[in-house]
């Protein structure tokens, strides 16, 4: 594997994307629905298909924030980030495993948090200068981007959302993406949720 701690050049960074709304399922082209307890779905937006995938667990907003802010401990809560590499504040190197006989998918993106009373966010999207070099086995997205918005439900739930930008890149198949996605939406969910059991069984 490539040496992920390579110095940065300065980094360009906008956060100019139109990050979707949240509350307006209506909006979304449904892959999964709620009677499976994570609703996945996705939507075309200035030529981004975004995915969001939601469901509330049994936690508090603070709780699952800590997992959630924790970035380079993302290989030890999602089963498919292979590395989870913080390069700089709220800058984080991801590189995810993908079955065989797909290349695995890497991305550096900026975290920006915002919280609110009901809400917190984060925001992340691609930085687009740096000299992290790029493994040849391993096909960069570069317009990585997406939120994770956690919203309160009561003192002891909270309602969770992922959204992300669904280009995998390379040569997968356009007929395999809404499958991809559901997995994807699904297996974030379980994996968050199964880290936080983890951690809070006592």
């Amino acid at each position: 594997m490539i040496n992920l701690f390579i110095y940065l050049l300065p980094l360009s960074i906008s956060f100019s994307i139109n990050y979707l709304p949240h509350g307006n399922e209506g909006y979304w082209n449904e892959i999964q629905d709620k009677g499976h307890n994570i609703w996945v779905g996705w939507t075309q937006d200035s030529d981004i298909n975004w995915c969001r995938t939601k469901s509330t667990l049994p936690f508090s907003i603070d709780k699952i924030s800590l997992v959630i802010e924790n970035l380079e401990n993302y290989d030890r809560v999602f089963d498919r980030v292979k590395s989870s590499v913080l390069v700089d504040t709220n800058i984080v190197h991801i590189t995810i495993d993908m079955p065989f006989p797909i290349s695995d998918r890497d991305y550096i993106v900026r975290y920006k948090v915002e919280k609110q009373n009901s809400f917190y966010s984060y925001k992340f999207k691609a930085v687009e200068d740096t000299n992290i070099a790029i493994d040849e086995n391993c096909i960069r997205l570069v317009n990585a981007a997406g939120e994770w918005y956690l919203k309160t439900t009561d003192s002891s739930s909270t309602e969770v959302s992922y959204t992300w930008n669904g280009e995998l890149g390379g040569d997968f198949p356009d007929w395999a993406l809404s499958r991809a996605w559901k997995k994807q939406g699904t297996e974030m969910i379980e994996w968050l949720r199964e880290s936080l059991e983890e951690i809070y069984k006592d």
